[in-house]
């Protein structure tokens, strides 16, 4: 939390600045909050479309979406910090992650059976709410959201293609899964470099 220990909010944070020199705050701005109800709010999203998401994708591959979406939420961040005038302002929290898995779920929505005009609805909301009040990282719920969607398609292109054929199980399937989780993070690294 933001008011109770300063000092590892700003070592921790996601600043674009000094982002090129220490790569680690791509990932750790998602494990501190700017206070209670950040935290709350988040933690309850992840709750609840973790237990929709995860018995469908299983828990390694949750996790690897889970921190893919960090990493692109804060791509996004660092893309678009320059045409926002954003590029001096800090980011904290796991929402990047969280819109990464409400774009797993748009995914999925056919497999478990979701309410897609619910969720579209709640997604809206919360991109309108982030577009509209300051001080909210509109950029890495756009970064996280799409790759989320973009993660999980391209995992679902991988399971539908092989599904009752046994050729892609236990070590083969995870390796292909770490492979297309691997492809988004070289690509978002690469758009990094082009940017620079």
């Amino acid at each position: 939390m933001v008011r109770l220990q300063p000092q590892v909010t700003v070592e921790l944070m996601f600043y674009p600045p000094i982002s090129e020199a220490q790569p680690y705050r791509y990932l750790t701005s998602a494990f501190i909050h700017s206070g209670f109800w950040h935290l709350v709010l988040n933690m309850y999203a992840l709750w609840l479309l973790g237990r929709v998401i995860e018995p469908v994708l299983g828990k390694i591959h949750f996790l690897a979406l889970y921190l893919v979406s960090i990493f692109g939420g804060n791509v996004a961040v660092y893309l678009l910090a320059g045409l926002t005038g954003a590029w001096n302002i800090g980011a904290v929290g796991a929402s990047g992650a969280i819109f990464g898995l409400f774009g797993a779920l748009v995914v999925l929505s056919k497999r478990v059976e979701a309410n897609m005009s619910g969720i579209l609805t709640l997604l809206a909301i919360n991109l309108a709410f982030g577009l509209l009040v300051p001080g909210i990282s509109w950029e890495s719920h756009v970064g996280g959201l799409l790759v989320g969607m973009l993660l999980t398609w391209m995992w679902t292109l991988i399971f539908d293609s092989y599904r009752g054929q046994g050729v892609l199980q236990g070590k083969a399937l995870f390796r292909t899964l770490a492979d297309a989780a691997t492809t988004l993070i070289v690509v978002s690294a690469l758009a990094l470099v082009i940017v620079l």
